[in-house]
């Protein structure tokens, strides 16, 4: 095992919130130090981490079981909830985890985890180079396995969770040879992983 998808950063000080009990259930500040403590301590071992949820998961109830619409202020989730994963990207977080939560006031139309705004929020504002993961395709949230699946790499995902993996593989085969995805963004995504499996040192270059 050498990825651990962890830590929550998701900011939760309200005990009735879903997020609480999973959380540090600390403010802003303290849970972006918690952040940077737990990517340093990372370094030291090798094992690698995911923040998560991003950008946020706030007062929202469980994406497990339902689909869930975020309707607060995109300044709330600025200045609460971005600024822990800013901590641990700065720090030198290798991953991310994206929420399934519709954000309204970011995008409306999809989950963040297939949303390519909220791509673009972590790569181009807060200056994420490394892997962005999907949280489980499986949960209540998502309805068509499928069709989520090709949203999510065209939104710009490298790592795709999915309990049921052979309908999401399909599904991108299938993309790839009508059309609707091409196999450059499959590599870019690919590219990705293999350079975090190099720097982990799970690959040996004199394997080749």
């Amino acid at each position: 095992l050498n990825l651990n998808l962890a830590p929550v950063v998701d900011v939760s000080t309200n005990v009735t919130d879903y997020m609480y009990s999973r959380s540090i259930q600390q403010n802003t500040e303290i849970t972006s130090e918690y952040a940077k403590t737990v990517i340093n301590a990372s370094k030291s071992n090798s094992v690698s981490y995911a923040l998560k949820h991003f950008p946020g998961y706030g007062n929202n109830n469980d994406t497990h079981t339902d689909e869930v619409i975020d309707n607060r202020s995109y300044e709330s989730i600025i200045k609460v909830d971005l600024p822990p994963f800013e901590a641990g990207i700065a720090e030198g977080a290798e991953a991310v985890l994206v929420s399934h939560n519709i954000v309204v006031n970011i995008d409306k139309e999809n989950p963040a985890s297939l949303s390519p705004k909220i791509n673009s929020l972590l790569r181009n504002e807060l200056g994420f180079t490394g892997v962005v993961i999907t949280d489980d395709l499986d949960m209540g949230a998502i309805s068509n396995l499928e069709e989520a699946t090709i949203k999510a790499v065209k939104a710009g995902n490298d790592l795709i969770i999915t309990t049921n993996y052979l309908t999401s593989l399909n599904a991108i085969k299938n993309a790839i040879s009508n059309g609707e995805l091409t196999e450059n963004q499959i590599e870019k995504a690919v590219q990705r992983i293999i350079a975090w499996k190099y720097y982990k040192g799970l690959i040996d270059e004199s394997e080749k």
